[in-house]
Formats: structure tokens, sequence, C-alpha cells
């Protein structure tokens, strides 16, 4: 075992606790999650119904192209 005291910080975690209180002490520059959460919930549920539409729209009209094309081919 080292000479070193138990509760004297190994060199590693003096580095730790330098770097640590460098973001101790930085101003918080983003917004907490939760309210960047909470808007993209609330714009996606927006989105939601008129993207569907779309896709049954788009679905729809594939389905009406796969009808055409095997018309075509018995014809």
């Amino acid at each position: 075992m080292s000479g070193a005291s138990p509760d004297e910080p190994t060199p590693a975690e003096r580095r730790l606790a330098e770097h640590l209180e460098v973001l101790r002490t930085q101003e918080q520059r983003e917004e907490s999650v939760a309210p960047r959460v909470v808007r993209t919930a609330r714009w996606q549920k927006a989105a939601r119904a008129p993207l569907r539409v779309v896709g049954m729209i788009f679905g729809a009209f594939t389905d009406a192209l796969g009808v055409a094309a095997r018309q075509g081919r018995r014809g």
C-alpha cells in the first residue's frame, strides 16, 4: 500500500475535481430538458393528424397504382 492517507485524493481524483469545478462555475447555456421535451411533444401532437391524412392519401394512391398495373397486365 502507498504511504498516502486514505482520505487524501489521488492525482486522478484531483484532476476530476478540477474539471467538475470548471463545469460547476460555468453558466448554464442551455435550458433544462423538460421544456424542450414538452415543446417537441406539442408540435408532434399537432402534426400527427395531418401527417396521418397525408399518409393515408399516399397509401390509397399507391394501392390504386398497384391495381391499375395489375389490370394493365391482364388486359
